[in-house]
């Protein structure tokens, strides 16, 4: 099973210790059964042994003490282990490129650090149980055997045979379930669309009839399957408790009539069989746990597996352009360190294709960008923009010419010290509300900032973190651009952040805060479209099928 291969391979404690410990402990508790047993022949006596009693605290004392032991100590480990799966997948997703990421799926990665982590981590209380429980129930079942083998043998036989019957009846209630949760999923799905596609529902009468349609065709679906899982669990409960009582009818009713000295023992013995019911129980519930564990682990190992993969094939393709030499990267943290200047030579780049199909390519591109001026990167949908600026900002590594700070070359090896010299808005980002890796924020700095982007009656900065992001688009590009500043980069990197705001912020952003960040010396990279505000660039360059067909300078340079 794949989660004691991992806890043999990655734990820290002895594994041998950890069973010692749950075998105590059901010997301790089989200890209880005997001592009340033999209690109960001396009661019918009238006699109370005080040394029953204490045999009996001691049992109890080292069942509490064994079971806690090994429950925290196996408890502690198996999360010590899923938090360096956690942390191996962590690790893997940072060093990942976007390729390498999209390549594996974002969704996999969340659902293997979260849902099946989960999984793994829940089914842990009833596996150790599960496993206490075996224990206990060879225990008991060797002192039932010392009382009456023929009782031992009939309670074994029927055990196994309800067993079996259960086990083959959950996988249909397993089967039956997981139609449940997609049919669950599928209702969610149509509930999101009808939440997240507001506007378009009321805006189109066939298109609201058809999904609410659906949805109740997905809501009829979901009572249905659930209501035959509940039904299924019911029948199976009843069957269950029928199988016990069968059990305690057998001790009763049959043994008797195969054993001639049965009645010196009988109160014994079903006693003990009583006692056999909820470990069998227990042992039968958890069953599932090992079965969910293992699948999940098998989901988060192949997540793991993927990722490595396709980290060596980027590592692979990273290691064509050799590594640099401390002198080179001695030189590019000087340049870094006051940049005057960005410029790209004869830079290429080109998405994976196939033959029948070529990817995107853009190149080759020639530009600079200069510190205390502002650049804009016109042109049309597709034209390539995008791409430029992730070759510019180093998210993606050039497949040709040289990316040039203060005419020092930036090795594909240094790229992530080259990033950490930008800070960005890109189309696509996304607004944290805490500020990570921002230290020393200075509050009067985010209250002037606040104001500066007209927001301040709407957000203000709650314990390194803003009090809130559920505002409007253009109000969260807003605080986005407000923690890009406080990152004090020298290159400001913004991609059609102008696009949400309204006509008065639009020109406040022209006219107010790109004036004022370019005083500041920053180097200010604008993708836009608003040719109203072109004047206010002092370089605009022109993109059109993936190259730079215009670069010219307005009458601010």
């Amino acid at each position: 099973m794949l989660l004691i291969d991992l806890l043999r391979s990655r734990t820290r404690i002895d594994l041998r210790h950890a069973v010692g410990l749950l075998s105590l402990a059901s010997i301790a508790t089989t200890m209880v059964l005997i001592i009340v047993n033999l209690a109960a022949e001396q009661a019918e006596d009238g006699v109370a042994s005080m040394r029953y009693l204490g045999m009996m605290a001691l049992s109890l004392i080292g069942y509490i003490w064994a079971q806690k032991k090994s429950s925290d100590m196996i408890a502690a480990e198996v999360e010590h282990i899923l938090h360096q799966l956690r942390l191996s997948l962590f690790d893997r997703v940072r060093k990942a490129a976007p390729d390498t990421l999209a390549k594996v799926g974002q969704g996999a990665v969340q659902t293997a650090l979260t849902q099946e982590m989960q999984t793994v981590s829940a089914a842990l209380p009833l596996m150790l149980n599960g496993v206490q429980q075996v224990v206990l129930i060879i225990c008991v079942a060797a002192y039932l055997a010392w009382l009456s083998t023929f009782a031992f043998v009939m309670i074994s036989v029927l055990a196994v045979v309800v067993s079996t019957i259960h086990l083959q009846r959950m996988r249909k209630i397993n089967a039956a379930t997981r139609d449940a949760i997609d049919d669950e999923n599928l209702l969610f799905g149509g509930l999101t669309d009808l939440l997240h596609g507001f506007k378009e529902v009321k805006m189109n009468s066939r298109r609201r009839d058809a999904l609410l349609g659906a949805l109740n065709d997905r809501s009829f679906r979901a009572r249905d399957t659930k209501s035959v899982v509940k039904a299924q669990w019911s029948r199976e409960f009843a069957l269950i408790q029928l199988a016990f009582y069968g059990m305690m009818a057998a001790m009763v009713f049959i043994v008797p009539i195969f054993t001639s000295d049965y009645h010196d023992v009988a109160v014994q013995t079903t006693t003990a069989a009583l006692f056999m019911i909820g470990p069998i129980g227990a042992v039968v519930a958890s069953v599932p746990s090992f079965s969910d564990s293992d699948v999940a682990l098998r989901k988060i190992n192949d997540i793991d597996h993927q990722l490595e993969d396709a980290l060596d094939a980027q590592h692979a393709n990273e290691a064509t352009n050799g590594t640099s030499s401390p002198e080179t990267l001695e030189k590019l943290r000087g340049a870094l360190g006051n940049i005057a200047e960005i410029s790209l030579r004869d830079v290429r780049f080109a998405y994976p294709g196939t033959t029948d199909s070529p990817g995107f390519a853009v190149g080759p591109i020639n530009a600079t960008f200069k510190k205390g001026e502002i650049t804009f990167i016109t042109g049309g949908n597709g034209a390539g923009k995008s791409t430029i600026i992730a070759v510019l900002t180093g998210l993606r590594p050039a497949a040709g010419g040289s990316i040039m700070v203060n005419d020092c070359p930036v090795p594909t090896d240094a790229l992530q010290l080259y990033r950490d010299h930008f800070a960005t808005v890109l189309s696509d980002y996304h607004l944290f509300r805490e500020l990570y890796g921002i230290d020393d924020i200075d509050p009067k700095r985010v209250e002037t900032l606040l104001k500066q982007m007209e927001i301040d009656d709407k957000v203000e900065l709650d314990n390194n973190a803003f009090s809130t992001t559920s505002l409007s688009q253009g109000q969260r590009k807003r605080l986005a651009l407000i923690a890009a500043l406080l990152e004090e980069k020298p290159v400001l990197v913004l991609d059609e952040w102008a696009a949400d705001q309204d006509p008065h912020f639009r020109s406040v952003f022209y006219e107010k805060i790109l004036p004022s960040l370019r005083k500041q010396g920053k180097i200010i990279i604008c993708v836009t479209h608003d040719d109203r505000w072109f004047d206010t660039a002092d370089t605009i360059y022109h993109v059109r099928d993936g190259e730079f067909v215009d670069g010219r300078q307005t009458t601010q340079a």
